[in-house]
């Protein structure tokens, strides 16, 4: 199968010419190798495709891989107001190019979910242009499609993550940094001494990546006739269990590490932080307290905790006894405090969720605690018989696991001790 560029024959001495394939073209090379090539270059069946065929060479408004599908003539939205409807999974199904542009739309949708972000690429490069899935562009799925809004994961597992690595295997060996400041500052060095060095911790342990994943079976006749958009909320609704069991595991390591030393993080006791406090009720005092044990450089920047404890901490009372001095006014002449740290003057996000800790507050900077890892391609074996036609099972999986950057980013507020 040629891959979705051709080269123009050019005089000895000249350079060759690179010509751009239409959409058309490319749809009729589409098979199970494109895919097996994207996934050797680390890339989604869509990064692949723009590489191929750059939107910045047109100026209809979609990505490469809307293109296709309006070469297909397959609409993924539908929009009752223009009298615009999704075309039926059948349109899927026409040939072999078109089947295997399903696996592709369904990432593209799972995709939506986890991001809350448009799956298509071309908003990478230009942002005035309309939205996908728009009246006028019928052919991707649109971010902020009604579908969109209505189902999204509770707490996103974008939310708790730092960096995402891409591996080729199912096992990794990180590395970590450890707080030690006499290694980590800038010190005055003699003349003629070793500049001291810095040194990340190689891992003890290697992190396991686990398959996270469902299959989504129906008969020919259950699919033929349904719109593709009705599908895509299926997807969606089961791309939700799927960043609710990511965010479960997430949390684990969190608050027990990863399997390396000092990755586990550090509690406090609510009545150690305010002696004044009854265990099991929480106060503005230890909440405070509990906020300023994240040391520069690192601050509180997401909360999650059962929704008990939740509760109590929306509903702290903050009475004219208990306001601290940074929010008084200064009238009286006592003046007003500023605090430099910014670790009370920044918005926690915080959540609430079965999977957390009894009884536990689970602070975290987000900004440095997890790396998500997640294996490239690791579903190219489904996808390819799903394309070839051996299969009406489309499974979608991923692989992946998570490790701590930074063993010093979370700390848990006990409330009941």
């Amino acid at each position: 199968m040629n891959t979705p560029r051709l080269a123009t024959a050019q005089p000895a001495g000249k350079t060759a010419i690179t010509t751009k394939v239409k959409p058309k073209a490319m749809l009729e090379q589409m098979g199970p190798s494109v895919y097996r090539q994207a996934y050797q270059k680390g890339m989604s069946m869509s990064a692949y495709l723009e590489y191929q065929d750059p939107s910045g060479e047109y100026n209809d408004g979609l990505d490469a891989y809307s293109r296709l599908l309006q070469a297909a003539g397959i609409r993924t939205q539908s929009h009752p107001e223009m009298g615009v409807w999704a075309s039926e999974y059948d349109a899927f199904m026409e040939n072999e190019h078109t089947r295997a542009l399903v696996p592709e739309f369904f990432a593209r949708v799972w995709r939506g979910v986890q991001t809350q972000k448009s799956p298509s690429t071309r908003g990478l490069l230009l942002s005035s242009d309309g939205v996908p899935g728009s009246w006028e562009r019928p052919y991707a799925e649109a971010a902020d499609a009604r579908w969109d809004k209505q189902i999204a994961p509770a707490i996103p597992l974008s939310q708790m993550i730092a960096i995402t690595t891409p591996v080729d295997s199912n096992t990794y060996r990180s590395f970590y940094l450890t707080d030690d400041p006499t290694q980590t500052r800038m010190v005055r060095v003699a003349e003629g001494d070793d500049v001291p060095e810095m040194k990340l911790t190689s891992a003890e342990h290697t992190i396991d990546l686990y398959k996270y994943g469902r299959s989504i079976r129906a008969t020919d006749e259950q699919l033929r006739r349904t719109r593709i958009d009705k599908i895509a909320f299926f997807i969606r609704r089961t791309a939700i269990q799927s960043e609710i069991d990511k965010v479960a595991a997430v949390l684990d390591i969190l608050v027990n590490g990863d399997g390396n030393s000092n990755t586990a993080a550090t509690s406090h006791n609510l009545t150690t932080l305010d002696t004044s406090a009854t265990a099991g009720t929480l106060t503005v005092k230890g909440w405070l307290a509990f906020k300023m044990k994240f040391a520069n450089p690192y601050q509180i920047m997401t909360a999650l905790a059962q929704e008990t404890v939740m509760l109590q901490l929306l509903t702290l009372n903050i009475a004219s006894a208990n306001v601290p001095l940074v929010s008084v006014a200064g009238p009286s002449g006592f003046g007003q405090f500023t605090q430099i740290n910014p670790g009370l003057r920044e918005n926690v996000m915080v959540g609430w969720t079965s999977n957390a800790p009894a009884n536990k507050i689970v602070g975290t900077d987000t900004r440095m605690a997890v790396e998500r890892l997640t294996e490239i391609g690791s579903n190219i074996s489904e996808t390819e018989r799903f394309v070839a036609n051996q299969t009406q099972i489309l499974v979608m999986t991923e692989v992946e696991g998570y490790d701590i950057l930074d063993g010093n980013t979370s700390h848990i507020l006990v409330v009941n001790a």
